[in-house]
This record gives C-alpha cells, structure tokens and sequence, in this order.
C-alpha cells in the first residue's frame, strides 16, 4: 500500500509539474524587423525594374515568333537575353528565325549550329553546349551585340552572318522578321 501511494504521488507531482508547465502563459520571442536601408529599397526597385524588363521582352519576343509561325517556347529565354545584352528582343527573335526558323537542332551545312547557328570551330565552343538552346541564344547574344556595338546595326548583322555575305539581303531578312524594317 505505501509503494502505491507513493507511486501515486510522484505520478501526482510529474503531472502537476507537467501542468504547470503549460499552464504558465508562454513568453512571446521577440520579433526582430530591420528597417530597410536606402540602399535595400534601391537594390528592390532596380530587381523589380529589371523584372519588368524581363516581362516585356518576353511578351515581345513571343508577339514575332507567332508572327512568324512559330511557337513561343523560346520567348521567355530570348527576353531575358535580350535584356542582358542590350538587344532588341524582337531583333533576337527576328534572328532566331532566320539563322534556325525557331528549330533548336537545326545545323547548316557550315556546321553551325542551334537557334542563331553557332559555328563551334570558329567560336570555340562544344556541339553540346551549343545544342542547348538558352545556352546558344546566350552565345549568339553575345556576339550580335558586341558586332552591333562595335559596326552598328546593319553592318554588325553583316559580320554576325560573316563579312563574306556583305550583302544587303542578310540585315533586311533579320530586320524584316523582327518587324523592324519596312516589307
């Protein structure tokens, strides 16, 4: 009988300490809220800027491909790019036409390769890595713009698609599909 209550009793007092325990009101943590920096609100308003950049270039870059009969899979990509490189995305999109007809595995017969043809020899860069479609609009983006800046618009396109094919006919083609030009 004495080993029972005094089981009882120590099951009483576990309890009771247990009870108390959750009966105490718990301490709220404090929370902790910095006030943002002028240097943190800029930083936001130039993400939030940039973002919107973003939007609109793929909205734009999937406006020419419908345009030109082919799906909007690429867009997103080619806006983003667009944006980073300084490019016109309707001018990518335009060149994603007339180098690869929006076809991600094209190959011309120079051995160019992807949706803006990179020719892996004379850029230095792996077949695989070129098969990779944002990864090959990022390539072309790079060296349309550096072209551009460095030529201009209609002769950039030019060395773009080599200097060999000075023609009028290559810039008008690209400029004509990202509905720049006058048809």
């Amino acid at each position: 009988m004495k080993t029972a209550v005094l089981l009882l009793i120590l099951t009483i007092s576990a309890l009771t300490g247990s009870v108390a325990h959750y009966m105490e009101p718990a301490v709220p943590t404090p929370i902790s809220v910095q006030a943002p920096t002028e240097r943190s609100i800029k930083e936001e308003v130039k993400i939030e800027r940039k973002q919107r950049q973003y939007r609109q270039a793929s909205q734009t870059a999937a406006r020419v491909y419908r345009r030109l009969g082919c799906r909007a899979t690429y867009a997103d990509a080619t806006g983003r790019i667009a944006v980073d490189f300084g490019l016109s995305p309707r001018l990518l999109a335009g060149l994603v036409f007339v180098e690869s007809t929006c076809n991600p595995s094209a190959v011309s017969g120079r051995d160019s390769v992807g949706l803006v043809q990179i020719n892996p020899k004379v850029w230095h860069y792996s077949r695989k890595q070129l098969k990779d479609p944002e990864t090959n609009l990022r390539i072309g983006a790079s060296i349309l713009s550096m072209y551009i800046h460095r030529f201009g618009l209609v002769k950039g396109l030019h060395a773009y698609n080599g200097f060999g094919n000075h023609t009028e006919e290559y810039s008008t083609k690209v400029l004509t599909a990202a509905g720049l030009a006058a048809t």
